[in-house]
């Protein structure tokens, strides 16, 4: 008897369990909590409300305001990207104390107000931000405290896998901004700059927030190389110099840049030596020297690392949430694993890898029996290693007395055409 329903005739059957491609979430929507300033339209950003635009719709960014959101706006103009935001715009006023700011900033995780709109973005826009920022109050401790909208950052990185926070620390020296840092060495999702940004507005220099150009650096970069896999470190940001200068050595590791890297905290530097002359100095570079997120995990510190494994730990379960429903056997089991081997292998296979090779798909007996197998459960493990941005370049050097044969020889050759032999 055949196993479908009897018939007489010739039918075509659906076969479900088919391979279907891994495709990569765009990571570079820069989203954020931000004030109004003057000037906002607030018809196209209501009060508390995500919003999605990007910097080539002018009508939306006429609609800004004069606040950190235009900031944001900036600093992707200055970058040279048209980037995709998210914005919530709380109603800050004039009037409010620093404390009162601060409160409606971060929001309510409840009626996902502030901060916390940004756990509405998708729902509300259709639009996930990866990038997290909130100028002019990420760099606070109140109370001596943890930043409370770094917090909520945090817990919204966590929930939505894909985002990371991007705040500048205060940067009035190495020990606050180390500091700062110290809050989130728990973490993999906080990057920080030890520096504000001098940049131009109507002509004239000015210091504002960094985190606003580190997030355009990061989506052009994942613009220019087609992905979320690469370190935005050892790029020139789209300023006229940082807010303070910090010492940079790159081959002494007790330089300032150096010390506040291994504590998390990424900086703005001048790399290249006797540039300029002038009579009144000021705080020179525009380098993001920025390689680390806060975390004190060796292992999770790298920013290309955080953020490759969060794309890869999105996308699978987005891709592989299509099988629910099918029917277990072994062709959908080899199916499965083929499909994740084969996203892992173009991830290899990249000129600049994302992942290094020696990954693998593990389905194991141990793991997957008959109590979990029959009442619909199928478990894998899936093994990677990202792969790991180039920070310590190390050469050795010696004395080589084999260059003294070698200059003989070239000695010996030139006497040669002269016809000279012997002693002189």
């Amino acid at each position: 008897m055949p196993a479908t329903t009897p018939n007489v005739g010739v039918r075509t059957f659906l076969d479900r369990a088919d391979k279907v491609p891994f495709l990569i979430a765009d990571m570079s929507t820069i989203g954020g909590v931000f004030t109004p300033g003057t000037g906002i339209d607030r018809s196209k950003f209501p009060v508390d409300t995500p919003v999605h635009f990007t910097t080539s719709d002018t009508e939306m960014v006429t609609a800004a305001g004069t606040g950190t959101l235009k900031q944001l706006i900036d600093a992707c103009n200055y970058s040279g990207i048209v980037a995709s935001i998210v914005a919530c715009v709380p109603d800050i006023l004039v009037a409010d104390t620093a404390d009162q700011k601060m409160t409606k900033m971060v929001g309510d995780s409840v009626a996902k107000s502030g901060a916390w709109a940004m756990m509405a973005a998708q729902g509300e826009t259709g639009v996930v931000p990866d990038l997290l920022i909130a100028p002019d109050f990420a760099h606070l401790r109140p109370g001596d405290a943890a930043n409370p909208i770094i917090a909520a950052f945090d817990a919204i990185c966590e929930r939505l896998i894909t985002p990371l926070a991007i705040a500048d620390t205060p940067s009035a020296d190495k020990t606050v901004a180390a500091e700062w840092a110290a809050d989130w060495a728990d973490t993999l999702n906080v990057i920080c700059c030890g520096q504000g940004a001098r940049v131009s507005e109507a002509g004239l220099p000015v210091t504002r927030a960094s985190a606003p150009y580190i997030a355009a650096l990061m989506a052009k970069t994942d613009k220019q190389m087609g992905g979320p896999y690469y370190n935005p470190g050892n790029q020139p940001l789209g300023i006229l110099g940082p807010s303070r200068a910090v010492e940079c050595n790159y081959t002494d590791p007790d330089s300032e840049h150096n010390w506040l890297l291994q504590r998390g905290v990424n900086t703005i530097v001048q790399l290249e030596k006797n540039r300029t002359s002038r009579s009144v100095n000021s705080p020179q570079g525009k380098m993001f020297w920025g390689f680390f997120t806060t975390s004190n995990d060796p292992l999770w510190r790298l920013i290309n690392v955080v953020r490759t494994r969060k794309a890869i730990r999105e996308v699978i379960p987005r891709t592989l949430v299509r099988y629910l429903g099918q029917n277990i056997g072994t062709n959908l089991v080899v199916v499965l694993r083929q499909s994740v081997m084969d996203f892992l292998g173009e991830l290899a296979s990249l000129p600049e890898p994302a992942i290094l090779p020696g990954f693998d798909v593990v389905w194991d007996r141990d793991q997957n029996s008959n109590a979990v197998l029959r009442v619909g459960g199928l478990v894998f493990n899936a093994y990677w290693e990202e792969s790991p941005a180039l920070v310590d370049l190390q050469l050795y050097t010696g004395r080589r007395e084999q260059s003294f044969d070698i200059l003989a020889s070239e000695i010996q050759a030139a006497m040669a055409q002269y016809n000279v032999s012997g002693t002189l």
